[in-house]
């Protein structure tokens, strides 16, 4: 096999074999002497192109995904392997993005947080589930709650959504352990359940046999 063409952009350099051929790497990751037009090149040298040929496809699938919103390690992963990657190039670019500050699942969780926040009254239970089925570590998680406490929605905020709730099954059996359930759904904790159910007098049902 010979190398028939070169062409170089600022991204990278497309080479051509004289098979017709071609392919698209970074633009140092091919040895020198390999930059030449009419250059034959053996089975290793073939192999190394195509190795970093792929490479760089997928780096551009990842920039273009990730160019459109901010993306978790996992998710990157997820969508590489549908586009038909392998998994040691996809580590490979994995790591190259880290490496960079392209991926950063604890900054993805703040700002997850913060903007969920923004437009929700949501529970830390509710967030911590949203993100680990985006694929953020547990760990990486709290870290990014504690981070967020002053975000936290106040007694008043989830009073108030409390009783939104308790105004559309007020007419139902049992609607205090209907807003109790829900607040549940929304992520609270217990401790604010309680908090929040005692505003509303002494005309509620006993709640303390829900448990989380």
């Amino acid at each position: 096999m010979i190398i028939q063409d070169i062409e170089y952009t600022d991204r990278y350099i497309r080479i051509t074999l004289d098979t017709g051929e071609y392919f698209r790497v970074d633009n140092a990751s091919v040895p020198s002497g390999l930059l030449r037009r009419g250059v034959a090149i053996d089975i290793d040298a073939y192999n190394h192109l195509k190795e970093e040929s792929m490479l760089f496809e997928c780096k551009e699938k990842a920039l273009y995904y990730i160019s459109i919103r901010s993306r978790t390690e996992h998710d990157i992963k997820k969508y590489l392997m549908k586009k038909g990657f392998d998994k040691t190039t996809i580590s490979r670019v994995l790591q190259y993005f880290t490496e960079r500050g392209l991926i950063n699942d604890y900054e993805y969780a703040v700002h997850f947080i913060q903007s969920v926040r923004e437009h929700k009254v949501i529970g830390n239970k509710m967030l911590e589930r949203k993100l680990f089925e985006r694929g953020v570590d547990k760990g990486i998680i709290k870290k990014a709650i504690r981070k967020t406490v002053d975000k936290e929605p106040d007694i008043e905020q989830v009073y108030q959504l409390a009783l939104k709730k308790y105004k559309q099954v007020k007419e139902k059996h049992n609607p205090h352990v209907k807003v109790v359930a829900f607040l549940q759904q929304r992520g609270f904790g217990w401790e604010i359940i309680k908090k929040v159910m005692k505003r509303f007098g002494d005309d509620y049902e006993d709640i303390h046999d829900i448990q989380e």
